[in-house]
């Protein structure tokens, strides 16, 4: 069976659509409550007007039998013939009062009986009052009947009144079930392709091949063409990162052959192979030296922000930290002594479960980024530690404190926040934020756990392995 595809509406054109069906229900309601209270309300009419002269007439009837069988007892002394005309009008009407009929009302067994009564007293002499006193008894028996049926009515009026209650409240539920279930069918399918679209934009920044997303089909015609621009710029932008990384590979090779030359002239020239150097050439192989060692950091940086960029899977092992801290600072030695700025090591005797790459280059970037920026003075603080399934390393250092607006730049690559770094060489602006990448290569994180008046601490801190997803393993 083939599947049914919707059309692909316009925005405007969804929302109106959704707008009218989602009303169309409601509206349905409105108009069966306002049919229906139309027709309570002119049955409850009728049956109040019904109600009152059915009531009204039992009470005339009955009043017209006292005045009848009074009368009677007079004409019977007295003998006049006004007596007998008011006899014989007060019969009339009280034969045309019972000869009315009701919608609402049916008619009455006592009703019944007085009409077969009012036929026997017309072979009645006139003089007889008994038959007067039955029919009052039975007008007194109309009037206990009317009440009866009056409360009947009533009765059954409550009931289909609370049967159409009923019926409304199960209309209500079922209009704004359906009201309700088209509002959350216009929302997914407004929201579905909007998500699809967060996700493709939140995948521009990652490496993966442009096929990784199905293409939209379905949804908002404004939306699937978005989708086809995004799958452009994917494409674009994956091209560009490919020649990125070429230029990077081919550029970095390009300066370290050169690079390389240069340091071995300068290492003859330094370490006077060539003859002997006075004081002035000796300062001038050194600032060589020391700004080729630079260069070559600089190109190690760049390399390294290029590998990280590219999300290789991370092996973690056992690694002391103590030698690991050696290594890094054994490259600082030099930079310390001149310094005369001390190093101090807390509980740094542990043996973390980490990469030891990419722990070695975030330190060896926080101690480069204290050294450069912290006050010389003050000795450079590294503690380390392993709490709740989280191993963590602290780097404290003297220095400027960086101001609130430029924290939440400080790990972006290529930021230079306003503290003066110390040296003669200006920074790249990327080894904090390679120290980041790194970490979050580590499934962990580099933050800036507090930056007060001379005092700065970073903190790296990153999962046991057993506490990582099987993906970063």
């Amino acid at each position: 069976m083939p599947k049914i595809r919707l059309p692909n509406l316009s925005l405007l054109q969804l929302v109106l659509l959704g707008f009218m069906l989602v009303i169309l229900p409601l509206g349905l309601l409105v108009y069966q409550a306002s049919d229906t209270y139309r027709e309570l309300s002119a049955q409850a009419g009728l049956s109040a007007r019904e109600a009152v002269a059915f009531t009204r007439r039992a009470q005339t009837l009955s009043n017209l039998a006292l005045d009848m069988e009074r009368t009677t007892r007079q004409y019977q002394v007295m003998q006049t013939p006004a007596l007998l005309e008011l006899l014989n009008n007060q019969q009339q009407s009280f034969a045309r009062l019972l000869q009315q009929e009701f919608i609402l009302f049916p008619p009455l067994s006592a009703k019944e009986e007085m009409k077969a009564l009012l036929m026997w007293m017309d072979t009645l002499p006139t003089q007889q009052s008994e038959p007067f006193e039955q029919l009052a008894a039975l007008t007194s028996q109309l009037e206990v009947q009317t009440r009866e049926a009056v409360d009947q009515h009533l009765g059954e009026f409550e009931q289909k009144v609370e049967i159409l209650q009923k019926q409304l409240v199960g209309q209500l539920l079922l209009l704004t079930s359906l009201s309700l279930a088209l509002i959350l069918f216009f929302t997914w399918r407004l929201l579905r392709p909007i998500g699809y679209l967060e996700r493709r934009i939140a995948s521009l920044a990652s490496l993966r091949p442009p096929s990784h997303f199905k293409k939209l089909r379905s949804g908002p015609s404004e939306l699937i063409k978005l989708d086809q621009r995004l799958n452009w710029l994917e494409q674009q932008l994956h091209e560009i990162e490919n020649q990125k990384q070429q230029f990077l590979r081919h550029i970095s090779h390009e300066l370290k052959t050169p690079l390389a030359s240069i340091r071995e002239a300068a290492d003859l020239l330094h370490e006077q192979l060539l003859g002997d150097l006075n004081e002035d050439q000796q300062e001038v192989t050194e600032l060589l030296e020391q700004n080729s060692r630079a260069l070559q950091k600089l190109i190690e940086q760049l390399l390294s922000y290029n590998q990280l960029k590219q999300n290789k899977p991370v092996r973690f092992e056992k690694v002391a930290l103590d030698p690991l801290l050696d290594e890094v600072l054994s490259s600082y030695q030099l930079q310390l002594q001149q310094r005369q700025q001390p190093i101090q090591r807390i509980n740094t005797q542990l043996e973390l479960e980490t990469e030891p790459d990419l722990t070695r280059k975030v330190i060896d970037n926080l101690i480069s980024n204290a050294i450069h920026y912290g006050d010389p003075q003050v000795a450079i603080t590294i503690r380390a530690g392993c709490e709740h399934q989280q191993q963590w390393i602290e780097v404290e250092n003297a220095g400027q404190k960086i101001p609130e607006q430029e924290r939440q730049h400080l790990f972006e690559a290529f930021f230079q926040g306003s503290s003066r770094r110390r040296g003669s060489i200006k920074g790249s602006g990327i080894g904090l934020s390679i120290a980041a990448d790194c970490m979050k290569s580590l499934n962990g994180k580099l933050e800036l756990k507090y930056s007060k008046d001379g005092v700065n601490c970073f903190r790296l801190s990153w999962p046991l392995p057993d506490q990582l997803n099987p993906r970063n393993q």
